[in-house]
């Protein structure tokens, strides 16, 4: 927001690969990025006196941001900067506010160009690849007529068969079948290795669709993408992979950058009730997105009440798809 000409990270050992990924992500935005490593964090008059001296270096006007960091340090640093009257700042990502808390108490609107790419990299995790849109925008006409015709029950009924008969396929192949919904709404066509939906009552619009998106229930991916793009006006991405700098490889359903904050969606089309899926989706959240990034667990079939209740004590939210599609990030 401020666009700093430099920025000084002052790290421990525990938590140098936060500043490793901090410092590639401020040279990327043309910000000169000075370091000092290996700080005791419990040090604190040690540490206070380390921050002094570096303020009594500088000519330039130099701010402290307090937001975040290990507490104690963040304590010492304060008191330094408050002894030589410097700025203090404190970002309130949860009310979009930056709240200047010394030498004079203010609050003033945050205003910062934050991607979800800029996100990712200061947890030190990069984008390999997404779902092309052009493949997601193929279902649009079908969930705007799911939405218009409150019928998403129905649909999701004609999916469950759907599935079933694709599981029986392995028993005894059927080059062709057709499934129709229970209110003539729908009708599902495999032939031979094309496959489509029909969707409308008199006349029938009819969309290709790709199998494993019935196997392994991308459709519902895109739906909310659907939801959060043409809905909520937001600017999602699905089907996303990452890596880390080790290369670890990681896959995330749904992701949205809103109010300055990650989301993460994982969707689960199945009639699954496994707790394993909160602790993955957890997982993701903490790793990609830290303390304030949001799990978002979206599902097509009712959970038990034990489900759901892991689910409040992770803060992780669950939607049920059903009609009417309604949730606030």
């Amino acid at each position: 927001m401020f666009k700093p000409k430099n920025v000084f990270l002052l790290a421990t050992p525990e938590e140098k690969s936060c500043a490793d990924n901090l410092e590639k992500l401020f040279k990327s935005k043309k910000i000169n990025v000075q370091r000092k490593d290996g700080l005791d964090a419990y040090d604190y008059i040690g540490f206070k006196n380390f921050v002094k001296q570096q303020l009594e270096m500088q000519s330039d006007d130099i701010w402290l941001n307090v937001t975040g960091g290990t507490k104690l340090m963040a304590l010492a640093a304060y008191e330094a900067f408050a002894e030589k009257d410097k700025k203090i700042i404190y970002c309130d990502t949860e009310h979009q506010k930056i709240i200047s808390l010394f030498p004079d108490y203010s609050v003033t609107e945050l205003k910062a160009e934050l991607t979800i790419e800029d996100y990712l990299n200061s947890y030190g995790y990069s984008i390999e690849e997404i779902r092309q849109i052009e493949s997601v925008e193929d279902y649009f006409d079908l969930f705007s007529f799911i939405e218009y015709n409150n019928s998403m029950s129905s649909f999701i009924e004609m999916f469950n068969t759907i599935r079933e008969h694709l599981a029986s396929e392995n028993k005894v192949k059927q080059p062709k079948f057709t499934v129709t919904s229970n209110d003539q709404l729908f009708q599902f066509q495999k032939n031979y290795d094309k496959y489509f939906i029909q969707f409308g009552k008199q006349k029938k619009s009819s969309i290709k669709v790709e199998l494993t998106n019935f196997k392994s229930g991308d459709w519902l991916e895109y739906y909310i993408f659907y939801i959060l793009k043409k809905k909520q006006n937001l600017s999602p991405l699905v089907g996303v992979k990452l890596k880390n700098q080790e290369g670890v490889e990681n896959e995330i359903d749904v992701m949205v950058l809103k109010d300055y904050r990650l989301n993460i969606f994982s969707c689960k089309s199945g009639k699954k009730d496994n707790q394993f899926d909160l602790y993955q989706l957890e997982t993701l959240r903490s790793i990609t997105s830290g303390t304030f990034g949001k799990g978002i667990f979206v599902t097509a079939n009712r959970h038990s009440e034990k489900f759901l209740n892991r689910a409040k004590e992770l803060s992780i939210m669950v939607i049920q798809v059903n009609n009417k599609l309604n949730f606030d990030l």
